[in-house]
């Protein structure tokens, strides 16, 4: 396996030499843009246009980004670029509008580093700004972007396995995000209901949120929190930072990090359960507080 990944290496290298060789020697840059382009295997623009009126909207994707953003038109529209492997099932019943994309597997291709371009990489999805719709956004290896979207949702459920999130100017229930390596960013957002955002190596960064209680867990990323409103705080990360500042709390704040820092400023509460294991805990507050400290360390 050491040889094979040797192998490899060597193979990269040289490529990036003779690339380096190539642009000293005046190779024609278009060329080698055209060369890696992949963009010769996704077929021409396709285009899904909804019937009836949608309430709840279901995606559920491969090897594409998601884009939602807001449209004139009555009717949803849905643009997508399809590869060569892959597969798309879409259907509309009762309300519901669901797009699908599966790939079938190519063994034996470690030296394609052909890339696609962002335009055929993504699924463009238009909603009516009046709709109000329930979403659904799954994508195994792509970003998911919601910040031109509608103003108002019912509730968003968002899965990435590698891609990041972003999301702003939302009035939702509720919002369920789930990544495994990528990061969130959430901005502007009012949440009648719960907030929960789980991530096992990106990094949570909430700015001017309002939100009913709020649950944040990261295995190894930071949590930069601001401007946030809310009835209870749980953030938790083992390997990272948590940062939080000018927020309010109508109950506990509690805030843990294993070998991380953790700070607080210019945020109120009812009561605060600030625990690091390793790293430092920074507490700062203008006003002044009628609190009960209970306060121990390891080794910081």
């Amino acid at each position: 396996m050491k040889t094979l990944i040797r192998i490899v290496l060597v193979i990269f290298i040289i490529g990036i030499l003779l690339t380096m060789v190539a642009f000293v020697s005046g190779v024609n840059l278009d060329g080698i843009t055209d060369y890696i382009s992949d963009d010769g295997n996704y077929g021409d623009e396709i285009n899904i246009e909804s019937t009836t009126t949608i309430d709840t909207l279901d995606i559920d994707l491969e090897t594409r980004n998601i884009e939602v953003t807001t449209t004139a038109e009555d009717h949803i529209t849905i643009t997508y670029h399809e590869h060569d492997r892959d597969t798309w099932t879409t259907s509309e019943s009762n309300g519901k509008l669901t797009l699908k994309q599966a790939i079938t597997p190519v063994f034996f291709n470690w030296f394609n580093f052909k890339i696609a371009s962002y335009d055929v990489k993504t699924v463009f999805i238009e909603i009516p700004s009046t709709w109000v719709v329930d979403y659904t956004l799954k994508s195994s290896t792509g970003n998911i972007k919601y910040i031109e979207g509608p103003m108002t949702a019912t509730d968003i459920f968002i899965d990435s396995d590698t891609g990041d999130v972003q999301l702003k100017h939302v009035t939702m229930n509720s919002l369920n995000i789930n990544l495994d390596t990528g990061s969130a960013s959430l901005e502007n957002l009012i949440i009648t209901g719960d907030l929960n955002v789980e991530s096992d190596t990106g990094d949570i960064n909430l700015t001017n949120i309002t939100a009913d209680e709020v649950i944040l867990d990261t295995e190894t990323g930071d949590i930069m929190i601001e401007d946030l409103t809310s009835s209870s705080l749980h953030a938790e990360t083992s390997t990272g930072n948590i940062t939080l500042s000018n927020s309010e709390s109508t109950g506990a704040i509690n805030i843990s990090s294993n070998t991380g820092d953790v700070s607080i400023s210019e945020s109120t509460s009812t009561g605060y359960d600030l625990s690091s294991d390793t790293g430092d805990i920074r507490f700062t507050m203008s006003d002044s507080m009628d609190l009960k400290y209970d306060l121990s360390t390891t080794t910081s």
